[in-house]
């Protein structure tokens, strides 16, 4: 018996969205729970990192990774999300979007080896036959990410979220690893490159292996379309490929803007303090949000006939997760200082602040995965593309005179201030179709704010009371001060969002439950 399979109800009427709702708690307990171990093998590497590499180092390795972003104007995973919208035609589509992902895939990875020269002119702060060297080891990605394209939207279609979890953790968990070793053998900024990459090709082929049992039992079309239908097919896949990668490219431009320009308009140093800053302060919101895209965009999908279950449904998930994930990242920024004291050496300090500031903005940015998956889902991405291209304009302006004039924390702020604001209006656009209004979207952003803030602002000054103590008051606030502000928060919550709690404690309970019982 499959249990990745949502199972049948007998509550009626509702029996399809318990279904969906059990699914949804299933996929997400396997995925959180790879990316818990993730999660902490990841922050032990890069404490391992931070004692091997130098800021310098760490920019340039941070710098590389944009860049292949960067240059993957159409990324080929992006077939995925228009292979998912499509469900009831599924095997008609696949044997085009595989071809598709793959002709992209390698004409990316052509476009990023040729471009590599150039990009070691502009960014001419950094070794130019070592940045190089790093781009060409990068630009082969693509390439992984177009032949598992199709193979992973078969398993994220049929609700296979173990399988993928199972996938996902054990090759990230070995490239961590990797990633140590290779920092200890003296790799520099290459170790915390090619293992990224090498993992993706691991992820493909384990998704294809798995993908057989899907299509031995898949559904045999009835007739093959004729060459006019196949080639009307084709076109409209393309044209919504264009479109939603597109808008996936500006979003994930956006995401890596500041490491781009950090490395043009100011030092290696700086950019290096960004990128450590960012990929600590983004490891808890993570684990709670990150993962939610590929388990809601499917189920998203199945709810596709009613716009107001859509809806109801999409902020009920960022009630939840912001009743979580604010606290959280809030309580992060309150103990950036004990935390990197007694955690990472001295040459780090200068990332206390800015890894505070980012601690802010990911208390925002929780609300993006839901977001973006539900625009996925509704198939609307010239919306998505719309919102995303409009803050990079005013993201690449701000950044740029933050970069020039006050380095990552100038950064740092504007990316706080500019999701800050975006996010409630993504929220908004995903629910006006039903009656929400800016204002309501308004408050379901910032109410948890309003129960997280007090406390964190609480555990900030404790430990600025604490600090006197030396280490033992680091130790005090960090495992002691910074728990308990986060179990006031939460049981606070219970009275600012009751809704949210209502919701939560259930969910929570389900969760532990699939975990004990090995479901």
């Amino acid at each position: 018996m499959n249990d990745d399979v949502p199972s049948a109800s007998s509550a009626g009427a509702s029996a399809p969205e318990q279904g969906l709702a059990s699914t949804a708690a299933r996929g997400t307990t396997w995925t959180s729970a790879q990316a818990i171990i993730n999660k902490i093998a990841t922050i032990g590497a890069m404490w391992v990192v931070a004692l091997r590499l130098t800021p310098d180092e760490f920019g340039l390795a941070s710098l590389t990774l944009a860049v292949g972003i960067f240059l993957v104007i159409l990324p080929p995973m992006t077939v995925g999300d228009v292979l998912v919208t499509h469900r009831k035609r599924f095997e008609l589509i696949a044997p085009i979007a595989a071809r598709l992902a793959v002709t992209v895939a390698v004409a990316t990875t052509l476009l990023i080896a040729l471009a590599a020269p150039v990009i070691g002119i502009v960014f001419d702060k950094f070794p130019t036959a070592i940045l190089i060297g790093l781009v060409w080891v990068v630009s082969l990605r693509p390439i992984g990410d177009g032949i598992a394209t199709v193979a992973l939207s078969r398993l994220r279609v049929n609700f296979h979220y173990r399988t993928i979890a199972i996938i996902d953790g054990s090759t990230q968990l070995v490239a961590t690893l990797v990633t140590v070793v290779m920092a200890f053998s003296g790799c520099s900024a290459l170790s915390l490159v090619l293992p990224q990459v090498v993992a993706m090709f691991a992820k493909a082929l384990w998704y294809r292996s798995k993908q057989r049992a899907e299509v031995a039992h898949a559904q045999p079309l009835v007739a093959r379309p004729s060459s006019w239908h196949h080639a009307r097919i084709r076109k409209s896949v393309i044209r919504q490929f264009v479109l939603a990668a597109s808008a996936q490219y500006v979003h994930n431009v956006l995401v890596l803007l500041p490491a781009l320009v950090l490395g043009y308009f100011a030092s290696q140093e700086q950019t290096g303090l960004y990128a450590f800053a960012f990929m600590l302060s983004a490891q808890a919101n993570g684990l709670i949000a990150a993962q939610l895209g590929t388990v809601l965009q499917p189920i998203f999908v199945r709810l596709g006939a009613s716009a107001t279950r859509q809806a109801d449904g999409f902020l009920r998930v960022v009630r939840v997760i912001g009743a979580v994930a604010v606290p959280v990242c809030l309580l992060q920024a309150a103990v950036a200082e004990p935390l990197f004291t007694l955690v990472f050496p001295a040459k780090w300090n200068g990332a206390i602040t800015i890894f505070a500031v980012l601690s802010i903005l990911e208390g925002f940015y929780f609300a993006t995965a839901p977001t973006m998956a539900l625009m996925r889902a509704q198939g609307r991405f010239g919306t998505y593309f719309i919102w995303q291209s409009t803050q990079f304009a005013i993201s690449a302006c701000a950044y740029i005179f933050a970069a020039s004039h006050h380095g990552a924390i100038g950064v740092a702020l504007c990316a706080a201030v500019l999701w800050g604001m975006s996010l409630p209006i993504a929220l908004w656009l995903c629910v006006r179709r039903v009656g929400g209004t800016l204002w309501s979207s308004l408050a379901v952003m910032f109410a948890p704010w309003m129960t997280a803030l007090p406390v964190a602002l609480a555990v900030w000054g404790a430990w600025n009371m604490l600090s006197r103590f030396d280490i033992v008051g680091m130790l005090v606030t960090l495992f002691a001060v910074a728990p308990l502000g986060f179990v006031v928060a939460f049981w606070l919550t219970r009275f600012s969002q009751p809704t949210a709690y209502r919701e939560l404690v259930p969910f929570v309970k389900q969760v532990i439950t699939r975990v004990v019982s090995r479901e």
